[in-house]
């Protein structure tokens, strides 16, 4: 079936037995639509804010929300390879986990700050809790006020599917020269739900 209509069109491209309908422009359903099999969309953007999700690993130095009115997590001055834990939240069994990148950034006049991020999933077993690694990213070492976001510190090409026992978090570490900081708002998860 076609609809040449400019604003919106529905076509059966190659007419074989795959039941795909392409569909283009905006597309207005009045009434119910029932849906049998999956609804598969993808390149979807969970954001995790730090506060409330995160906790201080097993090395100290990051402060979750300090006494200030802003969400965020920070990494003072002169710290070394401190660790903060960051639950992804907003995920579904079934989903894809596609790319996690983080948003925030880093306050230097010169000293050097490094920042990794590892992307991991826990797996609930009878003999206790697996912990794994799905990827990992760093921005290097970084010597100048800097944004951190999906151009500098991205794990990309990830395939985990999201199983029913399953947790993933988000491992960062990161060490602070003298008169430099951290300060992370959130985390972006992208996913293809089904």
């Amino acid at each position: 079936m076609t609809n040449n209509n400019t604003d919106n069109y529905f076509s059966q491209p190659d007419g074989d037995a795959d039941n795909t309908l392409v569909i283009g422009g905006t597309m207005t359903v009045s009434g119910t639509v029932t849906t049998t099999g999956s609804q598969v969309r993808t390149g979807r953007q969970i954001i995790t804010p730090i506060c409330g999700n995160a906790k201080v690993g097993a090395t100290a130095g990051w402060v979750i929300t300090a006494a200030d009115d802003i969400s965020q997590g920070t990494l003072p001055q002169s710290q070394t390879s401190s660790t903060l834990v960051i639950p992804v939240t907003g995920l579904e069994i079934g989903d894809t986990i596609t790319g996690v990148s983080v948003s925030g950034q880093v306050e230097s006049a010169g000293g050097a700050v490094t920042l990794v991020m590892s992307v991991r999933k826990t797996v609930a077993t009878a003999a206790g809790n697996t912990d794994a690694e799905l990827g990992t990213d760093n921005v290097g070492s970084l010597t100048a006020d800097t944004l951190i976001s999906s151009a500098n510190l991205v794990v990309t090409g990830l395939t985990d599917v999201l199983a029913e026992g399953e947790a993933v978090y988000v491992l960062l570490t990161g060490t602070t020269a003298a008169t430099t900081d951290i300060a992370l708002n959130s985390i972006i998860t992208t996913v293809t739900k089904s």
